[in-house]
């Protein structure tokens, strides 16, 4: 086996600190360094902020600082601070211009070329100028709901319909996940939420996009629709309900379901292939997704030697 890949994990939340435990027990990979931005957390030794972690490691405020820690050896940074690629742009751009790869869990990034084409470009010229790679995956978007339907069409053909569903209770994730879905929220809340455009899972409309690529389909009209399940009008929210769903001009057709509410028993995943032969795979009691998403970015950072240059997409990157 090669070298393990060093690692530099930015952002130790939730879901940063998940993917910096799974990085440590995989032998391909080798975690050098830790950024956050977060004062209280700078300074102090990275087994104090994350149990199990190496206490030699110390929180650095900046990838500049990582950087200089570990000299000018090829890493990559496994990103994990927004979900938005407008905030996470400029962390992005900083580790290009460092010299370091990027697999980032930041779910617009997983399909950004439609949604912000500028920074798209942007990306892929400095990915290319700097001879790095750049990938953004997660368990959805990144797998569950794309790469996994995508990869499914090795054993079908003739397909005229991907159906995905995404059924989760919330209450067995994290609390950042529920504030997100809405959960035990009143409606004008949630509306107000809603309005403001940094509320809801983010991502559906990726996942339907890397769908169509991968099938080689030309979508041209997609239906989007997020709204809150509430039992009664007086009770409490309990989730979001989010669907997404495009025909292409000879009918054929993707539609996807994300369901994220604490009503949900049992949670399951499903994914249904219309074609020959039909293709039904369901994953009773759902898919744990904050360490699958962490499974999906090591996977990623794996194979990031073998992987093309410039700003890429999960369905870009090799298997090994």
């Amino acid at each position: 086996m090669s070298d393990p890949i060093p690692c530099i994990v930015q952002g130790l939340g939730p879901i940063g600190q998940r993917i910096l435990l799974a990085a440590q027990s995989d032998a391909h990979l080798d975690v050098v360094a830790a950024v956050d931005v977060d004062k209280r957390l700078v300074g102090r030794p990275l087994g104090e902020v994350v149990p199990g972690a190496p206490d030699q490691l110390t929180v650095r405020a900046s990838l500049g600082l990582a950087r200089a820690d570990i000299g000018a050896a090829e890493a990559v940074v496994l990103h994990a601070t927004s979900s938005y690629l407008d905030a996470a742009m400029p962390q992005i751009e900083e580790a290009l211009a460092l010299g370091l790869h990027v697999v980032s869990t930041c779910e617009e990034l997983a399909y950004p070329f439609l949604r912000a084409p500028e920074a798209s470009a942007r990306l892929e010229a400095a990915a290319q100028a700097a001879e790095r790679t750049v990938v953004g995956t997660g368990i959805n978007p990144g797998f569950l709901m794309d790469q996994l339907p995508v990869t499914l069409r090795a054993a079908s053909h003739s397909i005229t319909a991907v159906h995905v569903k995404r059924i989760q209770n919330p209450r067995l994730r994290r609390v950042p996940f529920q504030e997100k879905v809405g959960m035990d929220i009143t409606r004008q809340e949630y509306e107000s939420r809603l309005d403001s455009g940094r509320f809801g899972h983010v991502g559906l409309e990726e996942s339907g996009r890397l769908i169509a690529i991968g099938l080689g389909w030309q979508i041209d009209a997609w239906e989007h629709d997020m709204k809150p399940v509430q039992p009664d009008p007086e009770g409490l929210v309990l989730g979001t309900l989010e669907t997404l769903s495009g025909t292409t001009a000879d009918g054929r057709q993707i539609s996807l379901h994300f369901e994220a509410q604490s009503g949900v028993d049992p949670p399951y995943d499903e994914i249904v292939v219309d074609g020959v032969p039909p293709l039904h795979l369901r994953f009773e009691g759902g898919v744990l997704g904050d360490e699958a998403t962490a499974a999906s970015v090591l996977r990623c950072a794996r194979v990031i030697p073998n992987a093309p240059r410039g700003l890429q997409t999960v369905l870009d990157l090799p298997l090994r």
